[in-house]
C-alpha cells in the first residue's frame, strides 16, 4: 500500500474481511491461468475497431478514475471502459493475483512491480514508449523500471502513473505573523529556530500525527539532507550493498527525538492519527504541519490564503526535497485481450487533458512542463514545489515502501518507541534495518 493512501483512506470495513476469506470473490481476477497471452503487434492505430476494456484500481481512486475514463472515451468513441475497484485497505494484497488472472483487466494498477515483473505478468511497455514517444521524467518512473537483473531502478518500463503525490510542509501564515515569521523555513536551521520562536511563545511549532507512522515525512526529510537522495532511493529500491545503518540515519533519528524533548511536538503526538492532525491545523493549532498533497483541498478549504506550503528545506538554502510517487502507477497484464487500446489510455494519461484532470483532483501531474491551471491557491503552491523538485530530481519514494512489511512492523512502532525513549535513536536505526533484511534476504 502506497503511504499516500495510507493517510487519505476512509474506505474500510467488511469488504476487507470477504477479500481475506475469499480471494477470489474480490476483485476481477479469480485464476492463474494464462489465457490472453498471445502476441499483439505494437500498434497507436486502432481503427473503428469496438474495444470494451476492463480497469482495475483502488476505491479511493474512482472520481479521479471516472474522470479520465469519461474524457478518454470522448477522445476514443470506439473504446469503452468498465472499472472495477477494491477496497484501498485490500487492493496492495489483491494487486498480484488480479493481473495473474485468466480474465484479467486491461489495465491495472501495479502494486507490486517486483513480482508483477518477476512473474511476467505484466507487458514491458518500451515498444509503446518509442511508438508514441512517451518523455517522462526519471524521478517519476524509476520505480517502474525493471532492469535485465531482475532489480528496479533502471531498464525497461512497466507502469505508468496517473499523478503524483508528494510530502512537504504546511505552514499556517496566520500563526506565523503573531509569531514574527514572514517566511517559511528555507533551511533545517531556520526551521529549528522557528519552531523554537513558537515553543517559547507557547504556541505548537509542529502538528505531528506519530500514531500511524506521519513522522516519517519529516525523518526523510532530514535523511535525505544528511545521506543525499541517490543514498536513500538506492535503499528503497533495494539496491546492493544499501543500508540504513548510517551516520545520517542516525543524526535524522537523534534530531527528530530532540525536537519531541523540546516540546516541538503536542503531548499527545504518539495517539495522534492523520485525520485528527488535520483537523487541528484546520483550526490553526500550530504553526507547522508535515503531511503530504493529498491534504492541500482540505487546508485550503479551512484557512484560504493563510495556508502555505513549502518543500521540506535542506540543509542549505536551494536544497529541498520531498518524497514522491504515482497515485496510481498503471500498468497492462500480460493476459489483458486488448493491449494496444490499453497502450492508448497510458497515452492518454500523459496528456495535456489528463494532466488537467489530475490537478482538479488534486495531485501534480504527470510530465514536465508548466503545470495546469487551478483556482486552489494552496495547490497552485504544491504544484509549483513538485516542478522545482522534478527539474532538480530530489525526489525519492517513500522509505514506507521499501518493503511490503516495514511500514507495519518496523517504521510505525519504531517511531513511537523513539519518540517515547524506549529506543534510542541508534535501537530505532538498527529495528528498521533489521526488519528491512529480513525481507530482503
Amino acid at each position: 500500500m502506497r503511504i499516500e493512501r495510507t493517510a487519505k483512506t476512509v474506505i474500510a470495513g467488511l469488504m476487507s474481511v470477504a477479500c481475506l476469506a475469499s480471494v477470489a470473490a474480490c476483485g476481477p481476477g479469480s485464476s492463474s491461468n494464462k489465457a490472453n497471452t498471445e502476441t499483439e503487434a505494437v500498434s497507436t492505430d486502432l481503427g473503428d475497431t469496438k474495444y470494451e476494456l476492463k480497469l482495475w484500481d483502488g476505491a479511493g481512486l474512482k472520481t479521479f478514475d471516472d474522470q479520465l475514463i469519461e474524457a478518454f472515451q470522448k477522445k476514443y468513441p470506439n473504446i469503452t471502459i468498465k472499472a472495477t475497484y477494491d477496497p484501498d485497505n485490500t487492493s496492495q494484497q489483491n494487486g498480484p493475483r488480479i493481473i495473474s488472472a485468466a480474465d484479467t483487466p486491461d489495465i491495472a494498477r501495479i502494486t507490486d512491480i517486483n513480482s508483477a515483473v518477476r512473474g511476467n505478468h505484466v507487458v514491458n511497455l518500451d515498444a509503446y514508449a518509442d511508438a508514441y514517444g512517451w518523455k517522462l521524467p526519471d524521478s517519476q518512473t524509476q520505480v517502474y523500471r525493471v532492469g535485465s537483473d531482475g532489480k528496479i531502478g533502471s531498464g525497461s518500463l512497466y507502469a505508468v502513473p496517473d499523478g503524483v503525490s508528494m510530502t512537504g510542509l504546511y505552514w499556517n501564515r496566520k500563526v506565523a505573523k503573531s509569531l514574527g515569521i514572514t517566511e517559511a523555513p528555507t533551511t533545517i536551521e531556520q526551521l529549528e529556530a522557528d519552531m523554537k520562536k513558537a515553543t517559547d511563545a507557547g504556541t505548537l511549532a509542529m502538528m505531528m500525527p506519530a500514531k500511524e507512522g506521519g513522522t516519517s515525512y519529516i525523518y526523510q526529510a532530514l535523511l535525505t539532507s544528511y545521506e543525499g537522495r541517490d543514498a536513500v532511493q538506492d535503499w528503497i529500491l533495494q539496491k546492493d550493498g544499501a543500508t540504513f545503518s548510517t551516520d545520517g540515519a542516525l543524526k535524522a533519528a537523534k534530531q527528530i527525538k530532540g525536537w519531541q524533548d523540546a516540546g516541538y511536538f503536542s503531548s499527545d503526538a504518539l495517539a495522534l492519527d492523520g485525520s485528527t492532525a488535520l483537523s487541528r491545523f484546520c483550526n490553526g493549532e500550530a504553526l507547522f504541519f508535515p503531511s503530504g498533497s493529498w491534504y492541500s483541498a482540505s487546508i485550503n478549504d479551512a484557512l484560504g490564503d493563510d495556508a502555505g506550503w513549502v518543500a521540506f528545506p535542506g540543509v542549505h538554502e536551494g536544497e529541498e526535497s520531498a518524497a514522491s510517487n504515482a497515485v496510481t502507477a498503471f500498468g497492462i497484464p500480460v493476459n489483458a485481450k486488448h493491449k494496444n487500446a490499453a497502450a492508448a489510455f497510458l497515452n492518454f494519461l500523459q496528456s495535456e487533458e489528463a494532466r488537467q484532470i489530475a490537478v482538479n483532483n488534486g495531485y501534480p501531474p504527470i510530465g514536465e512542463g508548466d503545470a495546469p491551471s487551478t483556482d486552489n491557491q494552496l495547490l497552485a503552491q504544491v504544484l509549483s514545489s513538485y516542478e522545482s523538485l522534478v527539474k532538480s530530481g530530489n525526489t525519492t519514494d517513500y522509505i514506507n515502501n521499501a518493503t511490503a512489511g516495514i511500514q507495519a512492523s518496523a517504521i510505525i512502532p519504531g517511531f513511537q518507541s523513539l519518540l517515547d525513549g524506549t529506543m534510542t535513536p541508534q535501537q530505532f536505526v538498527d529495528s528498521i534495518q533489521k526488519q528491512y533484511a529480513k525481507e530482503t534476504k
